[in-house]
């Protein structure tokens, strides 16, 4: 087994990786190249400084993680047959929220880049205590709609041994390209049908929904072997709650697939050796949108007049 010493940059594609290269082309290089090996001890202080400015996530984020790790937990505890009193459960994580808050609030996440390291607290946004609330109400609503969901009952009556919690496998070949991608949870259904779902705390643009949902139709047929009109795919909004059920055919896997080409297409177009994935900061420009800029998590380094 390799250690970290000896993980190479290799290039891949993630949905996640897509949307920075998207919203700003340095702001990519930072998080994908400058801040390769900022974790070895034997570092610099600029590419350390990076590799932690690449842990931060805002607080929305932060709730949104929270959500799916504690419903991953809830759906071991069902599989191995134990029962979930709601709101204990939910008790418990809103005091592990409150740990992980303090920890970064003592930005401890610089001595330990993979603790939780929020934007607001790294940049000092103030907030008011109400704010701070609303985000744990929030985490609260989502987690008990979970548990009201006809989508859980549904899955509940089908056996665990076909479930899926811990995805089977994150990462695929592509046309020569690693394409890590993994549904939030799958099931096979009594009619022999595969139901892959996605858990969503807060809105998301439907476009971009839509191909998220796609990559996880292309993931079923090139990881599981099935085919699309095999497959429903679950997008859960946890707020609402609202499922929406999507279908899907070989034509629609189709322009997914030529999306995705677009995009690693695009990306490789910027590298100094796309062979060997190599980038140079200077062919990686910055956006013009300040917006974008306001809410990066490289925003000390690369605009450091807006901090």
């Amino acid at each position: 087994m390799r250690g970290m010493a000896d993980l190479v940059n290799e290039f891949s594609w993630s949905r996640s990786r897509d949307g920075t290269f998207q919203d700003c082309r340095r702001k990519y290089f930072y998080h994908y190249y400058a801040s390769w090996g900022g974790w070895e001890a034997t570092a610099s202080e600029e590419v350390r400084r990076l590799y932690i400015l690449k842990q931060l996530m805002s607080r929305q984020q932060w709730a949104g993680r929270v959500v799916h790790d504690a419903i991953e937990l809830a759906l071991q505890g069902l599989r191995n047959g134990r029962t979930v009193p709601v709101e204990p459960f939910i008790a418990d994580v809103i005091e592990r929220m409150r740990g992980e808050w303090r920890s970064s609030k003592a930005a401890r996440y610089r001595d330990n880049p993979k603790s939780v390291a929020l934007f607001e607290h790294e940049y000092s946004v103030e907030l008011s205590p109400e704010a701070w609330r609303a985000l744990s109400q929030n985490v609260a609503t989502c987690l008990r709609n979970f548990f009201r969901l006809p989508l859980l009952v549904a899955i509940r009556r089908t056996s665990p041994e076909h479930w899926s919690i811990e995805h089977w496998s994150k990462v695929f070949n592509f046309e020569s390209t690693q394409v890590w991608v993994a549904p939030d949870f799958g099931f096979w259904t009594p009619e022999g049908r595969l139901g892959l779902v996605d858990w969503k705390t807060g809105g998301a643009p439907a476009e971009g929904a839509a191909f998220q949902l796609g990559c996880y139709a292309l993931y079923a047929r090139e990881v599981l072997g099935v085919a699309p009109a095999q497959v429903d795919l679950y997008e859960a909004n946890l707020r609402e709650p609202l499922v929406t059920p999507h279908r899907w055919d070989d034509e629609r896997l189709e322009a997914v697939k030529e999306q995705l080409r677009l995009s690693i297409r695009s990306m490789r177009a910027y590298l100094a050796d796309p062979e060997a994935n190599i980038a140079v900061i200077t062919d990686f420009e910055r956006t013009e949108d300040l917006r974008i800029c306001k809410w990066c998590n490289f925003r000390a380094v690369c605009r450091p007049e807006l901090t």
